[in-house]
């Protein structure tokens, strides 16, 4: 039987994010009916149908379909160190939301200045993503400079057959329920600007700025979902076997 397949997987059990961690491919799926797999990767799949009033039989049957197939080239990230993980996010994710963070602001201000008055929602949308970014940028500090090397340290330490001091292991084990915190919330006020914003769709009478803002938000969010299923279902995860 093909390892990705989830025939005979107890939906009551395995949790989404687990499914993603197992095999990308599977995000396309649960992108499709909705369902978390980031921020609430850990619901079990019949916790997340449930919620949406999903049958889990046919989310399975669609999830083996696609696992059938193999996991994107190079995207088998369950397979990666967490040294080599903390380097990737840090390299492609992190420098992404630094940029986009910028970039999103001056369009969203932009946007909410000249069409505020017809379309108000847009106001809403920049003063909360305004939030967003300033609450992302302290988050990406506090990863890069308590998170990533405390995981480093022990990832070292249990490699070279080192003690792993308590106070490490406690303050680590706080610092990654924190982290997990804060993506909770940043996906939600993501899914509050999706919801504000129809889903990303313009109206009619859009400019170029307001389309443009729209498309970035939108792959801002992907960007997040990809983000945060890498820290929360497998960085994390592989940090917390190592405690």
């Amino acid at each position: 039987m093909n390892t990705n397949s989830l025939k005979g997987i107890n939906p009551e059990t395995i949790t989404v994010g687990e499914i993603v961690a197992q095999n990308y491919n599977a995000a396309g799926v649960l992108k499709q009916h909705g369902l978390d797999f980031c921020c609430g990767g850990g619901k079990t799949l019949q916790e997340a149908c449930k919620k949406k009033n999903l049958n889990p039989g046919q989310i399975l049957r669609e999830l083996n379909d696609i696992l059938e197939e193999p996991a994107v080239s190079g995207m088998d990230f369950s397979r990666w160190s967490p040294d080599h993980l903390i380097d990737h996010i840090e390299s492609t994710h992190h420098r992404f939301v630094r940029r986009k963070i910028v970039e999103i602001s001056t369009f969203a201000q932009k946007v909410a200045h000249v069409h505020g008055r017809t379309y108000p929602e847009n106001v809403e949308i920049y003063d909360r993503f305004r939030e967003l970014a300033s609450e992302l940028t302290e988050h990406l500090e506090s990863e890069e400079e308590s998170v990533f090397p405390a995981i480093r340290s022990v990832f070292e330490k249990r490699m070279t057959g080192q003690p792993v001091e308590t106070e490490l292991t406690d303050n680590l084990r706080s610092l990654l329920t924190s982290m997990e915190d804060e993506h909770e919330t940043a996906g939600s006020v993501m899914a509050e600007i999706r919801s504000l914003s129809n889903d990303y769709t313009p109206p009619e009478d859009a400019c170029t700025t307001y389309r443009i803002l729209y498309k970035n938000l939108e792959d801002f969010e992907e960007d997040l979902h990809k983000h945060v299923h890498l820290e929360n279902n497998i960085l994390f995860k592989k940090a917390e076997q190592l405690l």
